[in-house]
């Protein structure tokens, strides 16, 4: 009888087992949740799940309502009924910490149920994590445990030669499956493959020594699954980048995602490269085989960091023209071997970036509080604090003479960039009160920045090729290149005189006609009087910029009642007159300037007689010398850039200067999609100083006249005209040959660079989505000049549409569109769903996309 006490007693234990289950620190593959899962709790009523989440400060994460677990076997999805220690469906912004832990309980899990999956079946979120384990059955590796793991060399190095999983191998830059593994006591014959190929590997566990592996049974190697920092080893070749760094080549970047499934129904990622040399940002579709593995080609023209998106998994990650970056895609820490294994292990030593966003973060939020002094100070006092940290990293642990570079170099820059961003940051936060509380805070000090603002950058700055390296400087060059102190008062150059093209004409041995030349004398008076009016705009861009923010919704309004002309500042007056509102003493200063620069009733009359008489020849003149016109007018915008960079920094000629330069000249390509002539070319080249950088203008020219070509190939791309509608009637003939199917809507443009941006990180959702009911349907208007929009949208797949000023205007009120790019999501039945979609990942797009099909 005490015998079969004890067995009944054993089965209730066995049965109760998996009802009463705790597993600390479970075991889980693919994951793009930025944290951990830390715990699972199987009770008898529910399972329930600790998450541990790192982001940052300040932003929000959502739980969505309909967050599930499944079987990964199938069957039924399991949702989430409740959560502790964050709301569910409700936006929860994180602490200053950056940290939190929550848990997320769901329905009782079937005894059966070995491992599950996690999701969110919504467009509210887009975390996934896979094979989550809940039950652990016996391995059917090859592989014996004792030999799993990631392995590094205890050398001092920390070098990542080998990674042996459950199964799948990592060995020299390839993914392998293992053909047999054979042990003799402590030692053990590996046999790899792939495709193929073979490779074998021995190991030794050595009870002194550790773990040994090699090729070579002879000349094995000490390794260990956890890292041994030495600050004295020494490194062959340990040099930094020199100013000789530049070098037109492909980098290739390839690896492996540790823990992936065809369950992910991802196949495809992306990598951004920016491009300090053009400005550009260019997308490179990534494409996964079955078994993780990827490799993707593409140009660079120096060393730098790239930005990577893989199955939501976001990293930085360093590359070299001609050379190769392997990376090992891990939910801990991504392993690298390869080229730039070396630089790319030593700069994740320097620990995650968001202490030093944080820093910068929280100065922010003192923007419209501290002066312009103040705030440089602050950010150079946070660049001097992040340099000590990475000094006392060097001292505890090897770093490499490039990852140091580099990241110093980013510290150092990362600050400039903020310092240049002061004016910037300061206007975004005005017109965030304003959005708040309709007005500005009339104490808010509006300081002035001035040339001694600036005395940071000095000619070591402004000259430092080597900065080309760090994902900082793509940022300062952009800041400088646009800050407030190159922009204000600066005449345009844009404006074409014809008395100056005359007079250019004659000096560089043209023969002008008597007509030509008695048409230029003519217009030299007019001129004068237009060169008035386009100068108060040019000079007083930020007042009337303010003006128009002080007033968003009377301006707002007139715009809306009168959509084909603009507003100007008298009109604006006039109307908040109408208001009983009264102008500030700056705002009756600025009305009072607009009134100057307009023209009297006897200038527009000499003004109309002027094209009376020579409308038709000034058309012929212009076509005429076109070519002659640009140049003359690139000359004039060179030369005005130059000589305020000289009076501001007090040198003629930088490094960053040719950047500039080229930057303004290959944007001018990509927007425009016309090559420049032999001419043209020339003159570009002649005001580039680095030979490198000159021959880079020759080389985009090149690439533009290639895509042209190709484009008269390409398709996959429709373009449509309106039908001769207004109102809601316009967009619903646009619409109507895609009843029945989920239409995306994108208004854009050929110039505006987030448009751009937005349709190339798109284009892999596309493909993903090419067989589905689903079109994508890109709206522009007369903005974007025909010919670049005929060349640009043979690369956009898609419907197209180009429609007319009048046809714009009544879209963009339909819409509320303030800006684009601008999305909406129009349901089966051609109803729209969503005016403002906004932008989106590519993996919450799809979902979106999905849930209307």
């Amino acid at each position: 009888m005490k015998k079969i006490f004890s067995i009944l007693v054993a089965l209730l234990m066995s049965c109760g087992v998996f009802s009463q289950k705790t597993i600390d620190k479970p075991d889980y593959g693919l994951s793009n949740l930025p944290g951990k899962l830390t715990k699972i709790e199987l009770t008898d009523s529910a399972t329930i799940i600790h998450f541990y989440i790192k982001y940052y400060p300040g932003q929000w994460i959502f739980i969505p309502k309909e967050s599930f677990i499944q079987d990964v076997n199938g069957g039924e999805k399991i949702f989430v009924t409740k959560t502790e220690g964050i709301p569910i469906a409700e936006r929860y912004t994180m602490p200053e910490s950056g940290e939190v832990s929550y848990k997320l309980y769901f329905p009782k899990l079937d005894n059966t149920v070995n491992k599950v999956d996690f999701g969110e079946a919504n467009e509210g979120g887009d975390w996934s994590i896979y094979d989550i384990v809940i039950n652990e059955k016996d391995s059917e590796s090859l592989i014996p445990k004792v030999l799993q793991g990631n392995w590094f060399l205890t050398d001092g190095s920390n070098q990542w030669d080998y990674g042996f999983y459950a199964n799948q191998a990592v060995v020299d830059k390839a993914v392998w499956k293992y053909k047999t593994v054979e042990s003799k006591k402590n030692n053990y014959t590996i046999v790899l493959e792939n495709a193929g190929k073979e490779k074998t590997i021995y190991a030794q566990i050595d009870k002194k020594e550790g773990v040994k592996f090699g090729d070579n049974k002879e000349k094995l190697a000490t390794y260990s699954t956890e890292k041994i920092d030495n600050p004295n080893y020494k490194l062959t070749n340990d040099e930094v980048y020199t100013s000789a760094i530049f070098k037109s080549d492909s980098a290739t970047f390839s690896g492996f995602i540790k823990g992936y499934t065809g369950r992910a129904a991802r196949k495809t990622g992306t990598i951004h490269v920016s491009n300090v040399l053009t400005g550009n940002q260019d997308s490179h579709l990534v494409k996964i085989a079955d078994d993780g593995s990827f490799s993707v080609k593409f140009p660079i023209n120096h060393p730098q960091s790239i930005y990577v998106n893989i199955l939501g998994n976001r990293s930085s990650v360093f590359v070299e023209p001609g050379k190769e970056t392997f990376m090992v895609v891990d939910r801990d820490t991504p392993l690298f071997m390869g080229d730039c294994a070396r630089i790319n292990s030593d700069l994740l030593s320097f620990g995650e970036p968001y202490s030093h966003y944080e820093e910068y973060r929280k100065l922010l939020g003192k923007i419209l509080e501290i002066s312009p002094e103040d705030y440089k100070k602050a950010c150079l006092d946070i660049k001097n604090n992040q340099l000590q940290i990475i000094e006392s990293i060097t001292k505890k642990q090897f770093i490499s003479q490039k990852a140091l570079q580099i990241k110093k170099l980013d510290i150092e820059y990362m600050a400039l960039e903020n310092i240049l961003s002061y004016d910037m940051y300061r206007e975004d936060f005005k017109r965030s009160k304003l959005s708040e509380n309709n007005q500005f805070d009339s104490e808010t000090e509006d300081f002035k920045l001035d040339k001694s603002y600036y005395d940071f950058l000095t000619p070591s700055v402004l000259n430092n090729v080597t900065a080309v390296v760090t994902n900082s400087y793509y940022i300062f060059i952009n800041r400088l290149r646009f800050a407030n102190i190159f922009r204000n008062n600066v005449v345009s150059s844009f404006y074409n005189l014809t008395s100056e093209t005359a007079e250019s004409l004659q000096k560089s041995g043209v023969t002008l006609s008597t007509d030509e030349l008695q048409m230029a004398a003519a217009s030299r008076k007019v001129e004068k009087n237009m060169m008035r009016t386009i100068g108060f705009f040019d000079t007083n861009r930020t007042e009337i910029q303010k003006f128009q923010t002080n007033h968003k919704e009377a301006y707002s309004k007139l715009q809306k009642d009168n959509p084909k002309i603009g507003v100007s500042v008298e009109a604006l007056a006039a109307y908040l007159k109408t208001q009983g509102i009264t102008l500030t003493v700056e705002e009756n200063e600025l009305l009072k300037k607009f009134k100057l620069s307009q023209l009297t009733k006897e200038e527009l009359a000499i003004q109309k007689q002027y094209y009376d008489q020579y409308g038709e020849s000034l058309k012929l003149f212009n076509e005429k010398y076109k070519e002659n016109i640009q140049v003359i007018a690139d000359e004039k915008e060179f030369e005005k850039l130059n000589d305020k960079l000289n009076k501001i920094f007090g040198i003629k000629e930088a490094f960053v200067y040719d950047v500039f330069t080229l930057q303004d000249k290959a944007g001018d390509l990509e927007s425009n999609f016309t090559p420049y002539t032999d001419t043209q070319l020339k003159w570009i080249q002649g005001k580039i100083k680095n030979p490198f950088l000159s021959n880079s203008i020759v080389r985009e020219n090149d690439r533009i006249k290639a895509k042209i070509e190709m484009n008269k190939k390409q398709t996959g791309f429709v373009v449509n005209t309106v039908k001769k509608t207004e109102s809601d009637e316009l967009f619903d003939s646009m619409l109507a040959k895609f009843k029945g199917k989920v239409v995306y809507v994108d208004f854009w443009a050929t110039w505006c660079g987030p448009c751009m941006q937005g349709i190339k990180e798109i284009a892999p959702l596309k493909d993903e989505m090419k067989d589905q009911e689903v079109v994508f349907l890109y709206i522009t208007n007369q903005s974007s000049p025909e010919k670049t929009w005929n060349n640009s949208i043979p690369n956009i797949k898609g419907e197209h549409y180009r429609v007319s000023e009048d046809e714009w205007n009544y879209l963009t009120q339909k819409f509320n569109i303030s800006g684009i790019p601008h999305y909406v999501l129009v349901n089966k039945k051609g109803e729209v769903v969503n005016p403002e979609l906004g932008h989106h990942s590519n993996e919450s797009l799809k979902k979106i996309l999905e849930k209307q099909l």
